[in-house]
């Protein structure tokens, strides 16, 4: 939302709560913000109306995990009235955002979207990095620590961590009017690294001087070790842990021969995007 607007177009986003959202926020939101609560419906749902219409339909999935029953169902039912609300606005074209590790998954929202008998992209993104994330988020915690526990086998996931803000160019660049037509497709960042790799590029882009000192602790005893060491609360801990098990390193091969695509490199973002 603070990044999105563009002199070619408006942008407007909707949240159920405007104050709870405006609350969090990092950044100033740059696009019109409505509040239309999607799971419940109600008069402003009813009444939401774009002049000029809609071009593009952006759905970024919100729900903690797709694996889980009871959330599943809720991301359908916003989904699908997402989809009703944006093809009440004269919208034909539609943008489904989700997480790698939601990929198992993914075929419900594909049949979803594939009734509406709109034109859809799904695109299954590597994990983010940038002020606000999840990874962001947990690499200064850890930096910031006087010892470092870890995993070998966890340490060298390897993935290929995306700005947030390369995903919104990436969204720019696109030709949604000619290209990735009902299709699924797969986005990364150029570089591939394990997370001992990004660790080590944190602490050196943004804390050279760090004294914090490695100490290998066995799986079983990681969670224990997070929550008193570095006071990570548990759903961040866990949310962190099921993004990462299902990240794996992405070629952009299912994109990146029809359209010019440069992304920022990963010192930049980190030293920067804070």
């Amino acid at each position: 939302m603070s990044n999105l607007n563009a002199d070619e177009y408006h942008v407007h986003g909707i949240a159920r709560d405007v104050d709870l959202y405006r609350a969090k926020q990092i950044e100033e939101p740059t696009a019109s913000l409505d509040m239309v609560d999607l799971l419940r419906k109600g008069q402003e749902y009813e009444d939401y109306k774009v002049v000029g219409g809609i071009q593009l339909g952006i759905y970024i999935t919100h729900v903690p995990t797709l694996s889980e029953h009871v959330n599943l169902n809720m991301e359908l039912i916003t989904l699908n009235n997402f989809v009703q609300l944006a093809e009440r606005n004269g919208c034909k074209r539609i943008v489904y955002i989700a997480r790698l590790m939601d990929k198992p998954y993914i075929q419900v929202i594909k049949q979803v979207l594939e009734h509406s008998g709109l034109t859809y992209t799904i695109v299954l993104k590597n994990l983010a990095i940038g002020k606000g994330s999840v990874l962001d988020k947990y690499m200064h915690k850890l930096i910031n620590s006087k010892y470092l526990a870890y995993d070998t086998d966890f340490a060298k996931i390897k993935f290929n961590p995306i700005s947030a803000l390369d995903l919104i160019r990436w969204i720019y660049n696109v030709d949604w009017e000619k290209n990735f037509k009902n299709e699924i497709i797969e986005i990364g960042g150029a570089k591939t690294v394990t997370i001992q790799e990004m660790f080590r590029l944190y602490k050196k882009t943004l804390y050279p001087n760090s004294k914090v000192q490695s100490v290998k602790v066995p799986g079983i005893l990681m969670n224990m070790w997070f929550k008193r060491l570095y006071r990570i609360n548990k759903e961040d801990l866990i949310e962190f842990k099921r993004l990462m098990s299902m990240e794996y390193p992405i070629d952009n091969s299912t994109w990146k021969n029809i359209m010019l695509f440069s992304f920022t490199p990963l010192d930049e973002v980190i030293q920067f995007d804070q």
